[in-house]
């Protein structure tokens, strides 16, 4: 192995380079921002790198933890369908989240109805598991949803107009 591979990047290079280099990776917003400092009173890359972070904190994106799992709720009126869409893009940015939490925080969210007393009666083993189980909730849910909107058509457009008979010629 290299022996320079092992000494760290802020060791290897002197602040000057350090600075160039990120210098070059600045456009749009961040270039503007830069050209606007004055002259002076940067002097080294670490204070750059402080100012920098300091200017652009609130365009930093936040890991999620677990706990904003818990606060996602299954609306009243919401399908199932729509509660594990917006529950998996959640979790996903939720680094290292086990099933367990995941099985429990979605279950905690759930509207009460058949399908969480299934949950209840039937435990499942993991998240993956539970998720098969909503499949077919899933698909009744949207057979019903699916039914009732047939039931709602009015009945002349299920009918055939009367007419009557026209002279043949």
């Amino acid at each position: 192995m290299d022996p320079e591979e092992q000494v760290p990047f802020s060791a290897r290079y002197n602040d000057a380079i350090k600075c160039s280099l990120f210098l070059n990776t600045l456009s749009g917003l961040t270039q503007k921002w830069f050209d606007g400092l004055p002259n002076g009173p940067i002097t080294y890359f670490h204070d750059f790198k402080t100012v920098f972070l300091r200017h652009f904190v609130s365009s930093r994106k936040y890991q999620k933890i677990d706990h904003c799992l818990f606060a996602l709720k299954q609306g009243s009126a919401e399908p199932l369908r729509s509660y594990i869409k917006r529950f998996n893009q959640v979790a996903q940015d939720v680094p290292s989240v086990t099933s367990k939490i995941l099985m429990s925080s979605f279950s905690h969210g759930l509207v009460e109805g058949e399908f969480f007393r299934d949950l209840i009666r039937d435990l499942v083993k993991n998240f993956d598991e539970m998720l098969g189980k909503a499949a077919s909730y899933i698909n009744v849910e949207e057979a019903q949803v699916a039914r009732r909107k047939a039931d709602k058509v009015p009945t002349s457009t299920n009918k055939l107009e009367k007419r009557p008979p026209q002279p043949l010629a």
